[in-house]
């Protein structure tokens, strides 16, 4: 009898029907764009940030801290670079990249000026903003970029040469570019990580390994520190807390923002069923006085007004999520320039959300039908 009233039910308005499905389709499909969103957020934000650059810095064993002396020169001590190749293995925290730099002073021109090695292609990559006019020297080659002040003051440009020297080394190189970094790059002379080992007399050794990790994905910064620590025993990592708790704080608010949001739709989608099933209540109270007159208990009425409304979810909750999943595809796409990942426990969270609301929203209307006095319905008052 229940599944034969609650069919006639619905069939006999489908509008109200109709509604229903529709403000659930629409509170669900947010929520599940949402969520799907704020499982991918983690990753894909952190892509973003990967922009701001390095968030860890390895350091040699006796090098002073660099936020209260800067990285010096000299006596600083150095890393072996064989060490690094544990960081081109398998690790346990999700690495974006790293790049090595030795430095050292030399003579460049007759003015002593910063040299800095580096593997350029690793440097780019975790330092995007660099600016190069030119041409990036090839490895192997006797040839450099120049910071844009560097070039200013010797006046030199793309295709001029130079010569290093320092100690007994005198090596003459090929300007290929010129870089713009806004950092303290625009001052050095910056050259293959190799060539500037040999002029300096430092082969094999690094001053600092630049380290960039997806802190986003619920890693800590401090224990990804502590395992560098373990990984590369000749140095010591210092977190560069400026970029990661902007990553984290920022993390934080996206997802803070996606469970308000999410709270607030659903909340205005519960509302508007339950005041569609109230209003449906009350144009059936005739109907209902009829049922209990003869002999409905009030667990049957409610009964008749919860399965409606779970039928009705049961529906939504599937249109919902694909249509959440076209909506996370295109919001992902227009701020992340990329897609959403498929996550799968969306879909049961989905689903269950959308019983949930349906049975929370029908609590007031059958308050309000259980409320009805037969004898006064029927007298039509």
């Amino acid at each position: 009898m229940l599944p034969r009233l609650i069919t006639r039910s619905l069939r006999h308005r489908p509008g109200r029907a109709l509604l229903i499905v529709l403000t659930l389709i629409m509170g669900l499909s947010l929520e599940a764009a949402l969520l799907s969103l704020a499982m991918d957020i983690g990753e894909k934000n952190e892509r973003e940030l990967t922009a701001f650059g390095s968030n860890i810095l390895l350091l040699p064993k006796d090098a002073a801290d660099p936020a209260t002396s800067g990285l010096s020169l000299q006596s600083q001590g150095h890393i072996d670079q064989s060490q690094l190749a544990a960081l081109d293995g398998p690790v346990d925290f999700p690495l974006a990249g790293y790049a090595p730099f030795v430095y050292s002073l030399a003579d460049v021109n007759g003015r002593q000026i910063v040299i800095n090695g580096t593997v350029f292609e690793q440097a780019l990559r975790i330092n995007p903003w660099w600016s190069v006019e030119g041409e990036i020297p090839a490895k192997g080659s006797h040839g450099a970029i120049l910071g844009k002040e560097v070039a200013a003051k010797l006046g030199l440009k793309a295709g001029d040469s130079f010569t290093v020297k320092e100690g007994g080394t005198v090596r003459t190189l090929a300007v290929t570019g010129t870089l713009n970094s806004g950092g303290s790059e625009d001052s050095q002379v910056i050259m293959d990580l190799d060539q500037a080992q040999s002029i300096s007399g430092l082969t094999g050794k690094v001053s600092v390994v630049e380290v960039s990790v997806l802190a986003g994905e619920g890693q800590n910064l401090d224990q990804v520190a502590a395992s560098l620590d373990e990984l590369v025993p000749g140095a010591r990592a210092k977190t560069v807390k400026q970029v990661a708790e902007a990553s984290q704080n920022l993390l934080g608010k996206i997802n803070l923002l996606m469970v308000l949001v999410t709270a607030l739709i659903i909340f205005i989608s519960g509302l508007t069923v339950s005041a569609s099933l109230a209003n449906a209540v009350m144009e059936r109270r005739r109907e209902i006085g009829l049922m209990k007159s003869l002999g409905a208990e009030g667990r049957g009425i409610a009964s008749v007004i919860l399965g409606e409304a779970l039928v009705l979810s049961a529906v939504a909750g599937p249109a919902g999520y694909l249509l959440g999943l076209v909506l996370a595809q295109a919001i992902g796409l227009s701020v992340f320039d990329t897609t959403v990942s498929f996550h799968l426990p969306v879909i049961p969270i989905v689903i269950i959300s959308a019983g949930v609301l349906a049975f929370v929203a029908s609590l007031m209307p059958v308050r309000r039908a259980l409320s009805i006095e037969p004898a006064v319905i029927l007298r039509g008052e």
